[in-house]
C-alpha cells in the first residue's frame, strides 16, 4: 500500500506537468496563429498601400502629361503660322495670233559671243574651250533677239562639267567657281559678260541675283541633269511685269525679281555667261520641262515683241582682219580705241584685252610696277 501510495502521486505529478506542457504549447500555438493573422494583416495593409501609392503615381503621371499638353497647345497657339507659300500669280498665255518671228531666226549669236564659245548641232549645245588656260575664263554669248513686251522663256541645261587636274603651282585666286552658269538680260553693245556693269542683271546657278554692284541670295543652287527655264515678263498688264523668274524642272525655285529700271525702254538681250560645263540650249517651240502655265517660248516670239540683232558686217561675205603696227608710247592704243568705237563689229585682241578678260572672269588683279600696255 505504500508503495501504491507513494506512486500514485508521482503519476499524478506527471499527469499535471503532461496537462501544464500541453497548455503551454496550445498557448504557444495560439501564439504563433496570432503572429501569422498579425503578418496577414500587415501584409494586406502594405498590399493596400503599395496599391494606393502606384494609384496616386498614375494620377499624378496623368496630371503632368495633361499639365504638358495644356502647355503645348497653348506654345501651338501662341505661335505665329508659318507663312503660306504664295500662290502662283503667273497665268496662261493666251493663242498667239500675231504674226511671229521666222522660223530659225532665234538663236544665239555667235558674232556676239566671247572667242572661246563653241556652239554645236545648230546652237542647240554651247560647248568652250578648255585648254591652254581657258578653262580660267568664263564663256559668254548673247541672243539674236532682243525683247521689247511680253513674256517668254528658255531652258538651259547643264549635260557635262569639265574637271581638270591642278597642282598646287597652277592653283589660282579665282573668286568664281569652277562651274558656273548664268541667265539674264543685256543691251545690245553692252559688256558680253553677265554681272559686268551697269547694263546688265542676272541670276546665276549659285542662286545669286545680281545688277550692277548688287548681289543677293534668291534662288536655290541648280546643276547638272536638270532643264532650267528663265522666264522674262515684259508684259505691262501682267502683276509680275518687268520680272525674271527661275524654274527647275517645270518647279519655281525663285520669286520674280525686278529689272531694273535704267534697262527698261530699249531691247533686252537674253545671255549666257558660263563657265567649264556644255550646256543644251531650248529657245523652243516646246518646253523640255512644262511649268505650272502656258508660256510662250522665246523663238515663238511675236515679231510686235522683239528687236533682231542686225546682222555683222562683211566685205563680200568674208570677214576682215585688221593688223596695226605701231610704236610703244606713241598712241598706239590710242588709235585703236578710237578705230574700235567707230567700227563696233571689230574685236579687238591684245594683251590687254585677254588681261580684262581674265579680270572679267575672277581673278585677282596683280600690279606690276613698270608693266605698260602701250
Amino acid at each position: 500500500l505504500k508503495q501504491i501510495c507513494f506512486k500514485q502521486p508521482s503519476a499524478l505529478a506527471t499527469r499535471s506537468a503532461v496537462v501544464g506542457k500541453r497548455g503551454t504549447m496550445a498557448a504557444e500555438q495560439k501564439d504563433v496563429e496570432m503572429k501569422a493573422e498579425e503578418e496577414k494583416v500587415d501584409e494586406k495593409i502594405e498590399e493596400t498601400t503599395e496599391a494606393t501609392a502606384e494609384e496616386k503615381a498614375v494620377e499624378k503621371a496623368k496630371e503632368e502629361e495633361e499639365e504638358e499638353e495644356t502647355k503645348e497647345d497653348a506654345t501651338v497657339a501662341s505661335k505665329p503660322k508659318a507663312p503660306e507659300k504664295p500662290k502662283e500669280k503667273e497665268e496662261d498665255a493666251p493663242d498667239e495670233t500675231r504674226p511671229k518671228v521666222s522660223t530659225g531666226s532665234v538663236g544665239f549669236n555667235t558674232e556676239d559671243s566671247t572667242l572661246n564659245v563653241l556652239p554645236c548641232h545648230g546652237g542647240k549645245l554651247l560647248m568652250t574651250l578648255s585648254q591652254g588656260g581657258f578653262h580660267y575664263l568664263l564663256a559668254s554669248t548673247r541672243a539674236s533677239v532682243g525683247l521689247t513686251s511680253g513674256r517668254y522663256m528658255f531652258e538651259v541645261k547643264v549635260i557635262e562639267s569639265h574637271v581638270r587636274q591642278e597642282t598646287p603651282a597652277q592653283n589660282t585666286r579665282i573668286s568664281t567657281p569652277k562651274h558656273l552658269v548664268r541667265l539674264g538680260l543685256s543691251r545690245a553693245g553692252s559688256s558680253i559678260f553677265l554681272a559686268d556693269g551697269e547694263e546688265n542683271v542676272s541670276i546665276d546657278s549659285e542662286g545669286f541675283y545680281q545688277e550692277g554692284k548688287n548681289k543677293k541670295k534668291v534662288s536655290q543652287k541648280w546643276g547638272a541633269s536638270v532643264s532650267v527655264a528663265f522666264l522674262i515678263n515684259l508684259d505691262s498688264g501682267s502683276p509680275n511685269a518687268n520680272t525674271i523668274s527661275l524654274f527647275r524642272e517645270g518647279v519655281r525655285i525663285c520669286e520674280p525679281q525686278p529689272i531694273p529700271e535704267n534697262l527698261l525702254g530699249k531691247p533686252l538681250y537674253p545671255t549666257i555667261t558660263y563657265k567649264n560645263v556644255t550646256l543644251q540650249v531650248n529657245t523652243g517651240p516646246v518646253p523640255q520641262a512644262p511649268l505650272s502655265f502656258k508660256c510662250n517660248m522665246l523663238s515663238e516670239a511675236a515679231e510686235a515683241d522683239v528687236e533682231i540683232a542686225p546682222a555683222p558686217k562683211t566685205c563680200d561675205g568674208k570677214y576682215e582682219v585688221v593688223m596695226p603696227v605701231g610704236l610703244p608710247e606713241q598712241g598706239f592704243f590710242d588709235w585703236v580705241d578710237a578705230f574700235v568705237e567707230a567700227n563696233p563689229h571689230f574685236v579687238e585682241l591684245s594683251d590687254r584685252k585677254i588681261l580684262e578678260w581674265a579680270a572679267k572672269s575672277g581673278f585677282w588683279k596683280k600690279k606690276a610696277p613698270g608693266l605698260f600696255l602701250d
